[in-house]
């Protein structure tokens, strides 16, 4: 009997744990396309000027936009800003679930801020402008066009989930040491009235 109880206990731990992950995952996945959305709403394209079938940031002297140049990269920086944001959103949202299984919990977000990272950038990045490399090798010189939303580096994409796995695992050792820490205490002293065996008998026998 005590075994199928540990049994069901155990059975409707997982179950919990399962349903609290999948809501983390369809939560980081909305989240990650809502995202995108907004780092395309929030960029400003850069203007550049066909030159040869080439798009160039550049004037129509030809001369570098040192502006545009800057803000070529700005995609990028604004990608990962909010990428450790929405990371250490997620890492407390999995750290305080009620779910028990920290394996499953785990998995749940990993698979999670993954997802959110890779469906902002796509949303993000197919709102935006065309390549204007590829309509620069039709256009006539002297053509501008608006630059595209891009990823600077493939590394952007990792800075959501290790942000969330960082935050996760903080949380988790602080919150384990707190309890680990509240339990550890002093023997209570003994009550007055409650003393070794035989004191009474003592203190009632003639001397």
């Amino acid at each position: 009997m005590p075994d199928e109880l540990t049994s069901g206990r155990r059975r409707g731990s997982l179950g919990r744990s399962l349903l609290w992950g999948l809501l983390l995952l369809v939560l980081a996945l909305a989240a990650g396309a809502a995202l995108g959305v907004g780092w395309e709403h929030w960029w400003s394209p850069t203007s550049g000027t066909v030159v040869q079938h080439h798009w160039y940031v550049v004037d129509k002297d030809l001369n570098y936009d040192l502006d545009g140049l800057r803000n070529q990269f700005r995609g990028t920086a604004r990608f990962v800003e909010i990428g450790l944001a929405t990371g250490a959103v997620l890492g407390l949202l999995a750290a305080f679930s009620p779910a028990r299984d920290a394996l499953v919990t785990l998995f749940f977000l990993v698979l999670g801020s993954a997802g959110a990272s890779v469906l902002m950038w796509q949303v993000g990045t197919r709102l935006g402008p065309p390549d204007p490399q590829i309509a620069a090798s039709t256009a006539k010189d002297g053509t501008v066009l608006a630059g595209n939303l891009a990823l600077g580096s493939p590394v952007a994409l990792v800075v959501l989930p290790v942000a969330a796995l960082l935050v996760y695992a903080t949380v988790t050792i602080l919150t384990l040491g707190r309890v680990e820490t509240s339990g550890v205490g002093t023997l209570p002293a003994p009550s007055p009235t409650h003393g070794p065996p035989g004191h009474h008998l003592r203190e009632t026998t003639p001397s």
